[in-house]
């Protein structure tokens, strides 16, 4: 079917949708999810993509790959609003929004045990421990960690009995520990130097500091010399703690986060900047997809906020919002957030006091997205040539790549890695321990390794499968798939350099001589 008929006929599908809201997905030919939407009322957000002259050229490019789309209806907006959430995280689609490390900055948790301990985590969970951050930077937070477990004790193992052990640990004889295994520790005095930490990393340190000196002088006036000696050095690290945290405070003594937004070339980029008690621990950076943005005016910004905090990020008592919405969606949005949070959000326009913290949200966000663009301009010129250098049918988007390794034959394995749009997908690794082929056949182990990864049939195809090795490791990896009896995705093999000066060697099925592939090429 000619391609305006086929835009004609979906239109006039979208029109017969039930005026209801809900949400619509996106399908290409072979029927992978494309983009996931919601609408207010969906016949006429659905019939509003197949125009015949796209608003943009993004729309276009969603537009051009769509041969059908399904729906779900939903009693209401906010229904629509996290089965939307929920659909993008189960499908992934390309033209979705995404945020950058997979929205696993680290955080720290200080646990709801008897005795808490201080970790880094990635996905902090709700059970209950105290949550500080997220934090753009994991080394920056580990070294703030090690800090202030010198300036405050608290117990570093992970013992879930901690009374019934025999003796001390190494920490507690080096002073780093408390040591609350002892008779003699408390709960009680425990708790005190949990709730100095909460202060400490809720960016009250100077409130804490004043009771720490308090108790040191009633020590000292009670001639508690050696109380009062341990006090004073715990305040003097904390002093030079604080003497080197440079960030600005806010007017608030309440957690906030503060969203901004900076839009280029048609594509939207976002950041947040983050307070918590009061002080700002860091800004992170959010982003879309380079197809995204298709929805209704600031539905996409929406959507940044939505997956953020749906993907278990810290829901805060008040976020700061760059814009007007109106009450519908306020209500909405409040609502959701506050489900997730257990008890009230606010969501705040601007208002004096917030101008410097929407204003670096805003810096970053643009900042962020101009890196991010160039980053695409320059991988999209990688797979480009690509495509020419290895006679591909289409520029490769997905890129997967098989080696192998054992141990002296023993313990034979197979490691997958994925990229797409030049940037890796590590929640797409893949080790394969395998059962058939033993350590050192190459040939047998890839055999086996690419029928076992190929057998998933709802694992995303790459577009490039490249192989380690040469001829003969690519003819195994041709021999698997005719093994599964299916066509192959594009193939290639590398072989590295036999000697100095020489380049990697690129094979393709069906020719003898390596791929003219030049040294120091980018596609190379």
């Amino acid at each position: 079917m000619e391609r305006p008929a086929r835009l004609e006929q979906l239109r006039r599908k979208a029109l017969d949708l039930p005026a209801s809201p809900g949400v619509y997905l996106m399908k290409d030919g072979p029927g992978e999810v494309l983009y996931v939407g919601k609408a207010k009322v969906l016949p006429r957000r659905v019939a509003s993509y197949f125009q015949k002259t796209p608003a943009t050229a993004r729309l276009g490019l969603l537009v051009s790959l769509v041969e059908d789309f399904d729906f779900v209806l939903t009693a209401t907006e906010k229904e629509a609003l996290i089965l939307e959430n929920r659909l993008i995280k189960k499908f992934r689609p390309r033209f979705n929004i995404i945020l950058r490390d997979d929205k696993t900055y680290p955080s720290l948790r200080l646990t709801a045990e008897d005795f808490p301990r201080l970790e880094v985590v990635r996905r902090p969970g709700r059970d209950g421990s105290t949550i500080f951050g997220p934090f753009p930077s994991s080394g920056a937070l580990r070294d703030t960690v090690k800090s202030a477990l010198r300036i405050f004790p608290l117990r570093q193992c992970r013992r879930p009995d901690v009374k019934n052990i025999g003796r001390p640990c190494l920490n507690h004889q080096l002073g780093r520990c408390l040591g609350p295994c002892r008779p003699e520790v408390t709960p009680a005095e425990y708790r005190e130097l949990t709730e100095e930490i909460r202060l400490f990393f809720r960016g009250r340190g100077r409130e804490l500091v004043n009771r720490l000196t308090a108790e040191m002088k009633a020590a000292a006036e009670g001639y508690d010399y050696e109380t009062a000696a341990r006090l004073r050095d715990r305040i003097n690290n904390i002093n030079k703690t604080l003497e080197r945290q440079t960030v600005d405070r806010a007017d608030s003594d309440m957690d906030v986060d503060v969203f901004g937004f900076h839009r280029r070339d048609g594509i939207l980029g976002g950041a947040l900047v983050l307070v918590r008690q009061g002080a700002v621990t860091g800004c992170l950076p959010l982003e879309t997809a380079a197809g995204g943005g298709l929805d209704e005016e600031g539905a996409e910004e929406l959507s940044l906020l939505t997956q953020y905090y749906g993907g278990g990020a810290p829901v805060p008592e008040e976020i700061i919002w760059p814009g007007r919405l109106d009450a519908e969606t306020l209500e909405t949005v409040t609502g959701w957030l506050a489900a997730l949070k257990g008890r009230g959000v606010r969501i705040q326009e601007p208002r004096r006091g917030t101008e410097k913290l929407l204003d670096m949200a805003r810096e970053n966000a643009r900042a962020a997205l101009d890196e991010r663009l160039n980053r695409l301009g320059r991988n999209q010129g990688v797979m480009v040539e690509l495509k020419a250098r290895l006679a591909l049918d289409k520029v490769p988007r997905r890129l997967e790549c098989f080696d192998l390794a054992h141990l002296s034959g023993a313990s034979a394995v197979a490691g997958l890695v994925a990229m797409e749009d030049g940037e890796w997908r590590k929640e797409h690794y893949r080790r394969f321990r395998l059962k058939e082929a033993k350590g050192g056949d190459d040939y047998g182990g890839l055999r086996e390794a690419v029928a076992r990864r190929f057998s998933h049939g709802d694992w995303p195809e790459p577009d490039l499968l490249l192989i380690d090795g040469g001829r003969g490791q690519l003819a195994a990896a041709q021999a698997a798939f005719a093994d599964l009896g299916r066509q192959p995705p594009p193939l290639a093999a590398i072989a590295k350099v036999r000697q100095e000066g020489d380049i990697d060697r690129v094979f393709r099925p069906g020719r003898k001589n390596p791929v003219d592939l030049k040294a120091g090429s980018a596609g190379l």
